[in-house]
């Protein structure tokens, strides 16, 4: 991916114990186009961090003591290298863009697993590329601060995804909701009159301003289905729909992670529990890129190939243990992460 073609953007432009079974919950209207939902994802964490009685809760440590995960994918932290006398200030880079792509995955209901088989139930999972809100697993020191101080990656992130969504009493797959938020500043937003359908290609770009703190933006394009023409000669990719989001005077980002991830967030009427993750066909991340702020620009193999890229898999036992896993799939500019649904304990 050329630098060029990025959105670059200056510094004046900017685990709960519980889980579960799929749920109805009240509408106030029915919307005139069924395929479109009512709802939406609450792009945050569960606010529950234990079982509640009275729903159909099922309480992961009455099954397995090991820690709820609710996101699958890939992520890189990216450490910069130690200044020397020739680069005394290359320490200080930080991630200024991520890109990826995917093909919007078919979503249906579960065919195994605790939460199989509830034909009037609503099942969803939500797709992201973003800068930082993968794990805090990693360490890091925000190099835009005099005192050296730590930084947590999420504590704060900005990404740009897709929800999908299958509710049993609408008619089965719904139209998927295109998304980008500055997290946790704000709920996310979507795109004026940008519409997406399963099938359709989508790339992401999130780009940050210098040390995260002088906002950002991302750009949404959507190619449509991946066999359609690309351009007068077959190759250029030429988009259906674009869309696109600026901030300004943000809180800061540790932007030290690149991340594609496929995550179970709740639903805003019920933020203490994650929905019923649906099962949806595989899902690949292509086309990924990084760019630094001090001129590192790393495409395909590059990301993918690097022995500090780390994968997450979602675990719930509640849903019936491991619910998707990711790997690493081709070689050179064509490296991607596919990600895939399953059941297991």
């Amino acid at each position: 991916m050329k630098p060029s073609i990025l959105l670059t953007l200056t510094a004046t432009a900017a685990s709960t114990s519980a889980s579960t079974l799929p749920f109805k919950f009240r509408r106030d209207t029915v919307p005139t186009d069924t395929n479109t939902p009512n709802r939406r994802l609450l792009h945050s964490p569960p606010t529950n961090t234990g079982s509640i009685s009275g729903s159909h809760i099922k309480a992961a440590s009455s099954i397995n003591n090991r820690p709820q995960s609710l996101r699958a994918g890939a992520y890189l932290p990216y450490h910069p290298p130690a200044s020397t006398p020739d680069h005394p200030t290359q320490n200080q880079d930080m991630i200024q863009s991520v890109t990826g792509s995917l093909v919007i995955p078919t979503i249906s209901m579960p065919v195994s697993g605790p939460t199989a088989g509830n034909s009037v139930g609503e099942y969803s999972a939500s797709l992201w590329v973003g800068i930082d809100g993968a794990s805090a697993t990693d360490s890091f020191t925000h190099p835009g601060s005099t005192a050296n101080a730590s930084c947590n990656p999420l504590a704060a992130s900005l990404r740009a995804g897709v929800d999908i969504f299958w509710d049993g009493t609408l008619g089965g797959q719904q139209t998927p909701y295109v998304w980008a938020q500055w997290y946790p500043a704000e709920n996310a937003r979507g795109f004026l009159d940008f519409k997406a359908s399963p099938g359709d290609e989508l790339r992401f770009t999130v780009s940050t301003g210098p040390h995260g703190n002088s906002g950002g933006g991302v750009l949404v394009e959507n190619f449509g289905p991946p066999q359609s023409p690309k351009g007068v000669d077959g190759r250029v990719k030429i988009p259906i729909a674009t869309g696109s989001l600026i901030w300004k005077d943000m809180p800061p980002l540790c932007s030290a992670q690149a991340s594609w991830i496929i995550e179970d967030f709740p639903l805003q009427e019920r933020p203490e529990l994650p929905t019923a993750l649906g099962n949806f066909t595989d899902v690949r991340f292509s086309e990924v890129g990084v760019v630094t702020w001090l001129g590192g620009n790393f495409t395909g193999d590059e990301v993918l190939g690097k022995d500090k890229l780390k994968m997450l898999e979602i675990y719930d036992a509640g849903q019936g243990g491991t619910l998707a896993k990711c790997k690493t799939d081709g070689e050179g500019e064509k490296k991607s992460v596919v990600c895939s649904r399953v059941v297991e304990a």
